[in-house]
C-alpha cells in the first residue's frame, strides 16, 4: 500500500509541478518520504544506463535517449537533469503502473557524481558511462580527486556493470585500477586536429592520479585529457573501441563519442546509433543565437565553478578566428545553492582572450569586480577590457562599442539574465 500511495503522490505533485514550471525533485523527494525503499520495489527494465563526471552529462543522456528511441526503444530518461536520488526517484516513480513496474526497454539516468553511489543503491545500472573528472563547483565538491573516491565507490557498489569510460582521461582511466573482471568499453577522440589545448592555470594532468609520479603526454586534447603515460607505474591511455576524428568541438565530440559507446553496450550498432545522432540539435543545446541590432551574437552556456568549461568555450571562440566582442558574465554562482566563492576565476585560463581575435572583452554581473581583479593579472591588454556591471546598461555598450561579432559566455543560471538584456 505504501508503495501505491508513493507513486501516486508523485505522479500527482508532478502533474501539478509541471503546470508551474517548478522542479522535478519534489515529487520523488516526498515519494521516499512515503515509502523509503519505493525505488527496490519496482519491476525496472534490464537495460539501465547511467551517466555521470564533471562535464557533459545532460547532453550525453540527451543522446543516448535519442539514439535508443530513433531505434526502436522505448525510454524513460530524466529530461529535466534533476540528478540526485530525488530526481531519478520522480522519473521513475511518474513513470510507473500503479503496481510498481516501469514499462520501458531502457532508462537512461543523469546521475549527480557525487551522489552515484547512493542512487545505485536503490536502482543498479547496466551499464555505466564516466565522461571526465574536472575541477567542478569547489564549495560543494571539493577537489576533484574526492570525487574519484565517490565514482569508484559507485563502480564497487555495481560489480556486474558494464563501464564506459573516457580513454583521454587519466583520472577516469584510474577508477577501474586493480579492478579485475570488468567488462570496459572505451571511448575518445583522436589528437589529429589543430585546435588549442591548454592545460589552464594548473595542470591536474602533471602528476600520475595513482602514483604521483610526472605523467608525459605525447599529445593533449584540452585540460589533463590526452594521449597520457606514467613512466614509472605504466598508467596509460586504452586504445578506445570508440574514436573520433575531425573535431571542430571538443565537448560535442566527446558526449557524441560517449553516447554512441553507451548506445553499443546497450546492444545498438554503432553506425545505428552514429547515424541516430548526426545532425541532431539537443534540446538543452549549449549554444544560443542572439542578435544586437544588425550584429550576430552566440552564448556558450558553460558551467561556473568549472575552469574546463569555461577553457573549451573561449578556445572554440578563439578557433573562429572573427574579429570579436567576448562578453563574459557571472551575476549568480550556482542556481542550486548560494555562494559568492569565486577563487574559480582564477582557475579559467582568460589568457587566451589576449588572442589578436579578440578585440574587446567586456566583464558584466555582480562579480564584474572580481573578474576585473582577475584580468588585471592576465597578459590580456588592460586597454582591452572593461567592467559594464549592470546588466541593463549591456546592450547599450554593445551597440556603441562592439565588433561585428559578439560572443557571451555564462552559465544556466545566468542564461536567461543575458538574453533578456538583449532582447
Amino acid at each position: 500500500m505504501r508503495l501505491f500511495i508513493a507513486i501516486a503522490i508523485c505522479k500527482l505533485l508532478y502533474f501539478a509541478g509541471s503546470i508551474a514550471s517548478r522542479g522535478s525533485s519534489l515529487p520523488g523527494r516526498v515519494a521516499l518520504k512515503i515509502c523509503p525503499a519505493a525505488l527496490r520495489r519496482l519491476k525496472l527494465p534490464e537495460t539501465i544506463i547511467a551517466v555521470t563526471g564533471s562535464n557533459g552529462k545532460t547532453s550525453t543522456t540527451e543522446l543516448i535517449a535519442h539514439a535508443l528511441e530513433v531505434n526502436g526503444m522505448r525510454i524513460g530518461w530524466n529530461h529535466e537533469g534533476a540528478n540526485q536520488i530525488e530526481g531519478v526517484a520522480t522519473l521513475l516513480l511518474r513513470i510507473s503502473t500503479f503496481g510498481g513496474a516501469v514499462n520501458r526497454d531502457a532508462l537512461i539516468l543523469e546521475c549527480d557524481e557525487r551522489y552515484a553511489k547512493k542512487i545505485f543503491e536503490a536502482v543498479c545500472p547496466s551499464i555505466l558511462v564516466v565522461m571526465n573528472l574536472c575541477r567542478d563547483q569547489l564549495t560543494r565538491n571539493g577537489h576533484h580527486e574526492y570525487i574519484f573516491d565517490c565514482i569508484r565507490a559507485a563502480i564497487e557498489e555495481t560489480p556486474d556493470t558494464t563501464l564506459v569510460l573516457n580513454a583521454d582521461d587519466p583520472y577516469v582511466s584510474a577508477l577501474v585500477a586493480g579492478c579485475s573482471g570488468k567488462k570496459i568499453l572505451w571511448f575518445g577522440l583522436l589528437g589529429d586536429f589543430s585546435y588549442p589545448a591548454h592545460p589552464g592555470m594548473y595542470n591536474d594532468g602533471a602528476f600520475c592520479p595513482l602514483c604521483k609520479s610526472r605523467m608525459e603526454y605525447e599529445y593533449r586534447i584540452a585540460g589533463h585529457l590526452g594521449a597520457y603515460r606514467c613512466g614509472t607505474c605504466g598508467h596509460s591511455r586504452n586504445r578506445p573501441e570508440i574514436e573520433m576524428s575531425g573535431i571542430t568541438n571538443i565537448n560535442a565530440a566527446y558526449n557524441t563519442a560517449a553516447a554512441i559507446a553507451a548506445a553499443s553496450a546497450a546492444g545498438i550498432d554503432a553506425e545505428d546509433a552514429e547515424k541516430a545522432i548526426d545532425g541532431y540539435e539537443l534540446r538543452g543545446g549549449r549554444t544560443v543565437r542572439f542578435s544586437v541590432g544588425n550584429r550576430n551574437g552566440t552564448l556558450l552556456i558553460s558551467k561556473h565553478e568549472n575552469s574546463f568549461s569555461y577553457n573549451q568555450s573561449m578556445s572554440w571562440i578563439i578557433g573562429q578566428r572573427k574579429p570579436c566582442t567576448v562578453i563574459v558574465l557571472v551575476d549568480a554562482i550556482s542556481r542550486k545553492y548560494y555562494t559568492s566563492e569565486t577563487s574559480w576565476l582564477w582557475d579559467v585560463d582568460f589568457d587566451m582572450l589576449s588572442d589578436d581575435s579578440v578585440q574587446s572583452v567586456v566583464l558584466t554581473g555582480r562579480y564584474s569586480n572580481e573578474l576585473m581583479a582577475r584580468f588585471a593579472m592576465s597578459p590580456v591588454d588592460p586597454g582591452k577590457y572593461c567592467s559594464v556591471a549592470e546588466l541593463s546598461d549591456l546592450r547599450g555598450y554593445i551597440e556603441k562599442n562592439g565588433a561585428d561579432e559578439i560572443y557571451a559566455v555564462t552559465c544556466f543560471s545566468d542564461k536567461d539574465k543575458l538574453l533578456k538584456a538583449f532582447k
